[in-house]
């Protein structure tokens, strides 16, 4: 009977699990998106993609150097990773972040097979991308911000993440562009782009136009607000 006292008293001493927040189904004026199921991820491997979105000039555009410590947040299956993998070299990382383990599944998969060591997988949290603070030099985020459902504690987990140096790569099809064929709730104007993270401690570092569909925005810390 003590013992149970006692077991019964300690659980009762023991602080609440901290609730996570309610999603959001819109935010600063504009519909979240859904977010894009793990059974439909071959849909990012397709053959087109490449012609659609020029990943590779992407890439060129953010200049990664060896060595970094590179965010992939919403990484799906792995389409951004495994290149930039290969990019920071063997001193540098990739941190997968994705909130569906199918999906970090399959990225572990290709990556063991193409013998790719510097992937490390992070299931993250709706609200939360589980990252170490002041640990990335880059945080990239392929058409995936406006799925989020708790956009403002993701952009204030994403600063914490950053080094003081560090940049965000924020890529969304253009929402100023009709005859981009995506569904509205899935672009994003560059004016909302500023709307949501300038107030959150970012600056706009530069931006690049030259993709065939997508704005591609860096941002850098500014004081925080």
């Amino acid at each position: 009977m003590k013992l149970l006292r006692a077991l019964l008293l300690f659980a009762f001493l023991l602080p609440a699990a901290a609730e996570s927040p309610p999603p959001l189904t819109e935010y600063q004026g504009r519909t979240i998106a859904q977010t894009m199921h793990w059974t439909g991820a071959e849909w990012l491997m397709r053959q087109n993609r490449e012609q659609e979105e020029n990943a590779a000039l992407m890439l060129q555009e953010l200049h990664i150097q060896p060595g970094w410590t590179i965010c992939d947040l919403g990484c799906g299956n792995g389409y951004h990773a495994l290149t930039m993998a290969n990019l920071t070299g063997e001193k540098g990382s990739i941190l997968a972040v994705d909130i569906q383990p199918q999906m970090l599944d399959m990225l572990a998969a290709r990556a063991q097979g193409r013998k790719l060591t510097n992937i490390k997988t992070i299931l993250g949290a709706f609200h939360d991308p589980k990252l170490p603070p002041a640990s990335c030099d880059l945080v990239l985020l392929v058409d995936v911000y406006h799925e989020f459902s708790h956009p403002e504690h993701q952009i204030k987990a994403i600063r914490a993440a950053l080094k003081p140096t560090g940049l965000v790569a924020l890529v969304e099809y253009r929402g100023e562009d009709s005859s981009v064929p995506i569904k509205p709730e899935h672009k994003m104007t560059k004016a909302q782009i500023r709307k949501e993270w300038l107030p959150l401690g970012f600056a706009v570092d530069r931006e690049f136009n030259g993709l065939p569909w997508q704005h591609l925005v860096l941002l850098k810390k500014s004081p925080a607000p």
